[in-house]
């Protein structure tokens, strides 16, 4: 089989984002308090974070490691999964009134996306719902330094936001809210329980597979993705059964943070786009939404990225010798759908609740909310409708 992946005309003008610094390592942790010193930070560090963190411990870590570079150190640590704008919009407040210097995210990504909106706080004014949509962020903030406990959503890299309203996920998105250092420490995700693995790193994997179908996809962010999708084969299977193995952990890490690129630079298409529309109203968390969703966008990408899936099937071990890109495509999507058996993911819309009557307000809310323009195929009502009866059924 020999690919040779389409992509946009050499004369398109391309970015690549991504963070001052990223520090990557066992026990990299010790180096934050140099770390807010390398991003900005000068006395008054302003901690994110969440309940479990604090009963766990980290917090203690984070903050003497701040102290003891001389930095005063005050902690918001009530920061909920899927934050509410309710809580965004205090966290921004406190970042305002107390004017800190650097910012600190220690958590999974709901937690980094709070403090990216305390970091911009710090220089944009006005309610948070303001900046949700594109570019609407004009300055940077205050010194942003992230730090992921778990491996998945990759936000220590992106230029994301993720806030619910409501019933609804909404987003702010401009690369003044990319994080000014990464710190990336595997020890940090030893304590995610087997559910909390499976969901990060199938949200992980999804990153990686829906930003190569893109077709804001660049060679670049397809090398990064490809190999994601390598360490998240070899190693999320381990990691969910057994915790403590470091080795995993370690790869589960990497392969999260590496995924974040290709997410932020070439963006995320129809699996994405469905996660989102009815993760947030059934109670689905973000990384198992999509990986009940993943397999079916891919099926329904075949015809448009062939050579792109099966470039992905031969990532995750598949023997595609003598195969058609077509048939090694398909391979891929089972693999995909074998991978998120094996970790216990719901295999249907129906099993999480959703109804079906409701799929046909839920295609349209999808489209409209969430229209991917970076799409290979063109969204229409009627086949993200197909899309969303086919999850709903568990058919592939």
């Amino acid at each position: 089989m020999s690919l040779k992946p389409v992509y946009q005309p050499v004369s398109r003008v391309s970015g690549f984002y991504a963070p001052r610094k990223i520090t990557f390592g066992l026990n990299a942790l010790d180096r934050i308090g140099s770390e807010a010193k390398f991003a900005g930070g000068e006395d008054r560090a302003l901690i994110v974070s969440d309940p479990s963190l604090r009963v766990m411990g980290a917090l203690n870590n984070v903050g003497d490691g701040l102290k003891k570079e001389g930095f005063e150190v005050e902690v918001y640590d009530e920061v909920e999964p899927e934050p509410r704008i309710e809580v965004v919009e205090k966290v921004a407040e406190l970042a305002r009134r107390d004017r800190f210097d650097v910012v600190i995210g220690v958590g999974g990504g709901s937690v980094m996306d709070t403090a990216k909106v305390a970091s911009m706080s710090a220089s944009n004014p006005g309610s948070v719902e303001s900046y949700f949509g594109v570019n609407l962020v004009k300055k940077r903030g205050a010194p942003l330094v992230c730090l992921p406990t778990t491996a998945g959503t990759g936000s220590e890299v992106t230029m994301y936001a993720v806030i619910t309203v409501g019933d609804e996920k909404r987003v702010i998105t401009s690369p003044y809210i990319i994080p000014d250092v990464a710190v990336v420490d595997p020890m940090l995700t030893l304590t995610m329980p087997p559910n909390l693995t499976a969901g990060s790193g199938m949200d992980a994997l999804s990153h990686a597979i829906e930003s190569m179908i893109s077709i804001e996809a660049t060679p670049l962010t397809d090398a990064i993705a490809l190999e994601a999708v390598k360490l998240i084969f070899d190693h999320l299977r381990t990691a969910y059964h057994k915790g403590t193995d470091l080795e995993a952990r370690c790869h589960m890490s990497l392969a999260a943070n590496m995924a974040g690129f290709p997410l932020c630079n070439a963006k995320m298409v129809l699996g994405h786009s469905i996660s989102q529309t009815f993760g947030p109203p059934y109670g689905v968390p973000h990384g198992v939404s999509n990986g009940i969703t993943l397999p079916y966008v891919m099926k329904f990408y075949v015809p448009a990225a062939a050579d792109k899936l099966a470039l992905i099937a031969k990532a995750t071990g598949e023997d595609v010798k003598d195969l058609s890109a077509g048939q090694a495509a398909t391979k891929a999507v089972k693999a995909v759908k074998m991978l998120a058996d094996d970790l216990a993911i719901p295999s249907s819309l129906k099993d999480v609740g959703v109804p079906k009557d409701r799929l046909p307000a839920l295609a349209e809310l999808c489209l409209n909310r969430w229209p991917r323009p970076n799409s290979p195929i063109k969204l229409t009502k009627e086949n993200v409708l197909k899309v969303f009866e086919e999850v709903w059924g568990g058919r592939l």
